[in-house]
């Protein structure tokens, strides 16, 4: 029987891609296996729908079509941020403040943990102009120090690896105000479920040499160029899962291409993420903070590729420095990292190491137990 807390937190997301959701759903997950009663809104949806072109919906059509712009985006955030300028991300997020900060005192929310930087900000604003009784607490989501970060006022922000604290330091964070807890992760992916039983779970022969290629939660990348890279070596035994996320023109365009090609298996948006990794002899995925925490939490041999420039190059870089992941610059490489690590056990054996020692696999526990304590 869970602990009994006479106690309420608010978690609140962005869904600018999954992992935002997943990370504050992870914390969710514990603090009410300790009794804590707890709500979870996406920001971006709380006080009703947006208009017809959200913030959310442009920058997910950024990330899928135009890469780049979000690329040069995130460039310019930084010189923005680094001029210490109030931005504008602060701005428009200033907003919601009135009617975010009414919900949080009115509902009598003890504490409030934000997975993006979006709440952060609406946060921050209604601490500078109204009486908010909330403490607040952020969670780092990538491997970096992202732009705007540091013009937020939280209690702490909780950091997934000792090696990100300097960079939030340099910003202008206080020291004492971050706290490596590890990235939060679902208890899906650290279950004890085998990789046999998860290619009896998903019809995927035991044989079979499983290239699992991941798009992110909105499908980003160009998956059927660096299908047809992977498919230049044939092999009978090879098969290509392909998850396309909420990208419907992905899934259409790959089962038009592939659809009599028994090697690729093309994935609608699937809440079997966790065992589709463990089904994978590697994995080729675009490197968002939480799904490479998620693989490397799993120990599943992870090949970055199809990165959106700007805080993913950084977590990809990140990853590749500590040996836990191989960075590939194209499809090429991507192609010879993925056939190295299934045909060569010594690479896979590496990379896994390095993962269980990087990694700390309890950050969701971590951050819950302080929320609850401080």
């Amino acid at each position: 029987m869970s602990e009994k807390h006479d106690m309420k937190v608010l978690l609140l997301s962005c869904s600018t891609g999954e992992g935002h959701n997943h990370c504050a759903k992870a914390v969710r997950q514990q603090l009410d296996a300790k009794g804590v009663h707890t709500d979870f809104f996406d920001m971006l949806h709380l006080f009703g729908e947006p208009g017809p072109v959200s913030m959310e919906q442009l920058l997910n059509v950024i990330s899928t079509k135009a890469p780049n712009l979000f690329g040069l985006m995130y460039k310019a955030g930084e010189r923005v941020s680094a001029l210490g300028v109030t931005s504008p991300v602060y701005l428009v997020n200033s907003n919601y403040g009135r009617k975010l900060c009414d919900l949080i005192n009115e509902e009598g929310y003890d504490a409030v943990v934000c997975s993006h930087l979006f709440p952060m900000e609406t946060l921050t604003y209604i601490r500078k102009h109204f009486q908010l009784n909330a403490r607040c607490y952020g969670i780092l989501s990538d491997y970096t120090c992202i732009p705007f970060l540091a013009e937020t006022e939280m209690d702490a922000y909780f950091l997934p690896h000792e090696k990100v604290k300097n960079g939030c330091v340099q910003a202008g964070i206080p020291a004492e105000k971050l706290i490596v807890t590890g990235m939060p992760v679902a208890g899906s992916f650290q279950s004890d479920l085998t990789k046999e039983e998860a290619r009896s779970t998903l019809g995927i022969p035991v044989n079979a040499k499983m290239y699992l290629i991941m798009t992110g939660g909105i499908g980003c990348g160009d998956a059927i160029g660096l299908c047809d890279k992977l498919l230049e070596v044939p092999d009978p035994d090879m098969l290509l899962c392909v998850l396309a996320g909420r990208n419907q023109e992905l899934l259409e365009r790959l089962g038009e291409k592939y659809n009599d090609n028994p090697c690729i298996r093309a994935v609608p948006f699937t809440d079997q993420v966790s065992a589709y990794m463990r089904a994978a002899d590697v994995l080729l995925s675009k490197a968002g903070g939480i799904s490479s925490a998620e693989a490397a939490i799993l120990n599943i041999p992870l090949v970055h590729t199809m990165m959106i420039p700007g805080v993913e190059i950084r977590n990809a870089r990140f990853f590749a420095d500590l040996g836990m992941s191989m960075m590939a610059d194209n499809f090429d490489e991507a192609a010879r990292f993925a056939d190295r690590i299934v045909y060569d056990g010594t690479t896979a054996a590496r990379l896994i190491s390095a993962q269980q020692k990087a990694m700390l696999p309890e950050g969701a526990a971590s951050i819950a137990e302080y929320v609850i304590t401080h």
